[in-house]
């Protein structure tokens, strides 16, 4: 009996110590997105403002060092131009030649990050804090408006298309390749960050922090339209 309180206590001690390691919050996001390339094929204009949410997770090992997550929905959207290419629709001959088609991309991902969170001691009620880590991103939604001097489509489901949003994309060098504008499942990135915790009223926080988040995969999948996604993030939440 006395072996059976002994090991209760110890495991109640356990959980109370790990509660006071993990904290959880909320938090939202306001983001520029914009893409960039290395092929000469295309053309990468414009950012974007968009909007992601979601659940905060952090581990402190350590006063002043931390292991973070999150679950969160984010959107990222650019663009892309693919000039000098013919493009074939099959309810709309005959074949558009030597164009510029246009893609405006909206993706939204999932986000789970790991990041290790680098903390100074309480300095009057704020904590100040850097973020290093990797930035794992799976899709859950793929849309584009597609444009041409023949046609204009919105909201195309781009990596199953509907039968009228429907058309193929050659190039003089491969007239007999259909190039695809498909994007990619996962996108990963690598983060850096600097940010300020203020402690309200007991554990509560509140976080602010500017995060850049640097894409080292391409989101398109043809190789001819190499393409990233970058953002800059505000990330506003707060943690309990």
């Amino acid at each position: 009996m006395k072996k059976l309180v002994l090991m209760l206590a110890l495991f109640a001690t356990g959980v109370c110590e790990l509660s006071a390691q993990v904290k959880f919050g909320l938090k939202i996001a306001p983001q520029i997105t914009w893409s960039s390339t290395d092929s000469k094929s295309i053309t990468t204009p414009n950012s974007n403002v968009n909007l992601g949410y979601g659940l905060m997770i952090d581990y402190y090992f350590n006063e002043n060092y931390a292991l973070a997550s999150e679950i969160s929905i984010s959107n990222y959207s650019g663009s892309i131009h693919v000039a000098d290419v013919d493009v074939v629709r099959s309810n709309n001959p005959p074949p558009q030649q030597n164009i510029t088609i246009k893609y405006d991309y909206n993706l939204r991902y999932v986000n789970v990050p790991l990041i290790l969170r680098m903390r100074t001691k309480e300095i009057g009620y704020f904590r100040y804090f850097a973020d290093f880590g990797l930035d794992n991103s799976f899709l859950v939604k793929g849309l584009a408006n597609v444009s041409t001097p023949g046609f204009d489509l919105k909201d195309v489901t781009i990596n199953n298309p509907d039968k009228v949003d429907e058309f193929k994309v050659i190039t003089k060098s491969s007239p007999s390749v259909t190039y695809t504008d498909d994007v990619s499942f996962y996108r990963a990135g690598y983060v850096i960050g600097i940010g300020t915790q203020y402690n309200v009223f007991g554990n509560t926080l509140i976080v602010g922090s500017l995060r850049y988040n640097n894409a080292m995969t391409n989101y398109t999948k043809e190789d001819s339209w190499k393409a990233k996604m970058h953002a800059v993030s505000l990330n506003i939440g707060v943690l309990f």
